[in-house]
């Protein structure tokens, strides 16, 4: 299935990155899984302990396992950058957007949690854990109650530019 996102109003395409996985190493922590990631050599290391590994780093057996736990989440590229979804929706509303957006989070098939509700801002969690869910939530909300923004959290990793781009 293809994903996407919306920013600033406007449809963004994600594509796959099969050869990389994100890794939460607080989640695998709490779930006491530390001693089968603890030990992948980070590709990148991001906010909040998630580190950027090769896919080729786990087994299938262990993948699975990480996976049933939460700790792993897909990589995606959008241009030049990769992108890591968390498993987080921030809805911006507009004065008077609050109930059209709440009932669109009724609507979705993807069931979360409200983390935070103002007449400004909501903040949900999908009851999965999964970021994709989220952004699927994020989705959805956006198509069906069009607030000023709704999104998954996304960390995203550029590469440094090199020496001669620099200057």
């Amino acid at each position: 299935m293809k994903r996407y996102f919306y920013a600033g109003g406007e449809k963004h395409e994600l594509d796959a990155a099969d050869d990389r996985l994100a890794v939460d190493h607080v989640r695998a922590r709490n779930a006491g899984l530390s001693d089968l990631v603890d030990d992948t050599s980070p590709i990148s290391k991001l906010p909040g302990g998630i580190t950027l590994v090769d896919r080729a780093a786990f087994s299938s057996t262990v993948y699975n396992q990480l996976e049933a736990a939460g700790v792993v989440q897909p990589v995606y590229r959008s241009g030049s950058a990769f992108v890591v979804l968390r498993p987080e929706v921030r809805v911006e509303l507009d004065p008077g957007q609050q109930d059209a957006a709440l009932e669109a989070v009724k609507a979705s098939s993807v069931a979360s949690h409200v983390t935070g509700s103002s007449v400004e801002r909501i903040s949900l969690q999908p009851k999965s854990g999964s970021a994709e869910d989220a952004l699927d939530l994020a989705n959805f909300i956006y198509e069906n109650a069009r607030p000023a923004a709704s999104s998954v959290r996304m960390l995203q990793v550029v590469a440094k530019p090199k020496s001669e781009d620099r200057r």
